[in-house]
């Protein structure tokens, strides 16, 4: 188990000033106005759900979502929020908190592997580029399982830094760590032990590592922590569990595209050169350096690019694609960029190849700031500001070049652009906005239910795609999807008091058909109660 030893260095942490002040920065950054907007479909909304029947029905073991069990995912996401839920109420911040929270975590953990493997400076440019990317902080304030996720591989990756130093004790924080991120998201929590055990047999390490006890205790420690609520489940629902938690989401998803979700193997390139401007273009320079620092003996961060190949190779192999499974990606590629802003602020001279580098990319980037901003300013004046970008970048490389600015004044200024490029769309995480769907859904969930039953609330998908899942926690009521018009003509003859929320394109097309009485409206929606056409003649 952890020892005097592992605890004292952990709380030793927490005596480091730049740790609190990038804690408190994070904080701000993830958690302001983190309620302010309606749940995103799909996934947001989903696990919300299921943390709120957690709370409602009190089941702890089998999730359900729609109130049938859900078997998709471990349950430790939503065991989280269910707690936020119980202890605070059920709204969209404490939704959206246990990955914020993990968010916030993660740029601290990051300080510490980046400050432990390259430096001091290297640990706090990671964070800062980490808080200045968009996919990042997106990721953070979504509601989902894969910032906890990446927040307990990185875990275990920190912890293999302090095992390296030779206490094999720290094993039992890794096998805690891995333990956790397998109970956030299953299988994909494989990378991270695997990139561990792939650096111990490149370094030779791994036959030392299976005679040690602490080693196999761990993985004992990491079953024990596993193990439970996996037997209890397959207990109680047999092949309905498995054929869904194994066969579906593991076995089918990675062997083939699955709800569309499709790609190439160059797919993940095109993401990270999508979601991760403007920092994207210094990977080709951080990563040289990187690998070039891995080559040195004894070199502790060998393991950080095992983990990105690891990642990166695996889930481009995997045949299902979606954006955020590659998120574990983007603390590494910081962590590398950071230490080649360290090695630019240490350069001897201000015309080294790598400030000149950086500069260069910053005359390239820093112009396209402005174009790339959505709605606030006209197009001609984001030429103006495009201009004006493009003679900072310019300055500062003339200035480099003709070395009239120390290497670190060049790094901060240089660093400073780069931030400003790559906050140019955060700002849209913070604005308020309420989906019609939700603010209908909510209007539907405000009805007299004194008597506990609570009918069906129609959703129709006839002719708009309105298959949200924000709408079942919203309404607080069961859904009755409809995809036609007989599914419709079924569900409204099953009683005579449905409510239906649907596109106002369908409620022109089924007024002949049916009668309507709209109840409130939102942008293109419409809800409404919906009876037979003869219903008033029969109830005379």
């Amino acid at each position: 188990m952890l020892k005097t030893e592992q605890i004292q260095v952990i709380i030793s942490k927490f005596k480091d000033p730049t740790l609190w002040l990038l804690f408190s920065l994070s904080a701000i950054i993830l958690l302001w106005k983190l309620g302010q907007r309606s749940l995103e479909d799909w996934d947001e909304a989903i696990y919300a759900q299921i943390s709120k029947e957690i709370v409602q029905n009190g089941d702890w073991i089998t999730l359900h979502y729609g109130y049938v069990p859900w078997f998709h995912k471990p349950p430790l996401f939503m065991w989280s929020t269910a707690a936020f839920f119980q202890l605070f109420g059920v709204d969209e911040f404490w939704a959206r908190a246990a990955s914020a929270l993990s968010g916030v975590a993660l740029i601290a953990i990051i300080y510490l592997i980046g400050k432990k493997v390259y430096g001091y400076w290297a640990g706090v440019f990671a964070s800062l580029i980490l808080l200045a990317s968009y996919q990042f902080v997106h990721s953070a304030r979504f509601g989902t399982t894969d910032m906890m996720l990446t927040f307990f591989l990185f875990l275990s990756l920190y912890g293999y830094l302090h095992l390296r130093q030779g206490n094999q004790k720290w094993w039992y924080f890794i096998g805690i760590a891995c333990a956790l991120a397998f109970m956030v998201k299953g299988f994909a929590a494989i990378v991270g032990p695997a990139a561990i055990m792939i650096t111990l047999l490149i370094e030779r390490q791994l036959l030392t590592t299976f005679k040690s006890r602490h080693f196999w205790q761990s993985i004992v420690l990491a079953t024990l922590i596993i193990l439970p609520w996996h037997l209890t489940v397959l207990l109680q629902h047999g092949q309905a569990f498995l054929g869904k938690y194994l066969g579906y989401h593991v076995i089918e998803r990675a062997t083939r595209p699955l709800e569309g979700n499709s790609g190439d193997f160059l797919s993940y390139f095109r993401t990270v050169l999508q979601s991760f401007f403007p920092w994207v273009y210094l990977i080709p320079f951080a990563f040289i350096l990187s690998v070039k620092d891995t080559l040195k003996p004894h070199s502790s961060s060998r393991v950080l690019i095992v983990f990105f190949l690891v990642v990166f190779g695996l889930y481009s192999l995997v045949s299902t694609k979606l954006s955020w499974y590659i998120l574990p990606l983007y603390p590494i590629l910081a962590i590398f960029i950071g230490y080649l802003f360290q090695k630019a602020q240490a350069s001897s001279t201000a015309r080294s190849w790598i400030l000149i580098s950086i500069a260069t990319v910053a005359l390239v980037i820093f112009p396209l700031t402005p174009l790339k901003i959505v709605g606030i300013i006209s197009p001609s004046v984001k030429q103006i500001v495009a201009v004006f970008c493009f003679v900072i970048a310019a300055t500062l490389l003339v200035l480099i070049l003709l070395k009239r600015l120390t290497p670190k004044s060049a790094t901060i200024l240089l660093f400073a652009v780069f931030v400003f490029s790559g906050i140019r769309e955060v700002r849209g995480l913070y604005t308020a906005r309420v989906t019609p769907l939700a603010a209908l859904a909510q209007v539907a969930g405000q009805g007299d239910f004194s008597n506990n039953k609570k009918n069906p609330l129609i959703i129709a998908k006839l002719s708009a795609d309105l298959n949200h899942p924000s709408a079942l926690f919203y309404s607080n009521r069961p859904i009755w999807w409809v995809r036609s018009a007989e599914q419709l003509k079924t569900a409204v003859n099953s009683d005579k008091n449905h409510e239906i929320i649907m596109s106002k394109e369908d409620f022109e097309n089924l007024s002949s058909d049916y009668e309507i009485q709209v109840l409130s409206e939102k942008a293109s929606l419409v809800y409404a109660k919906i009876y037979p056409k003869n219903f008033r003649e029969i109830n005379k």
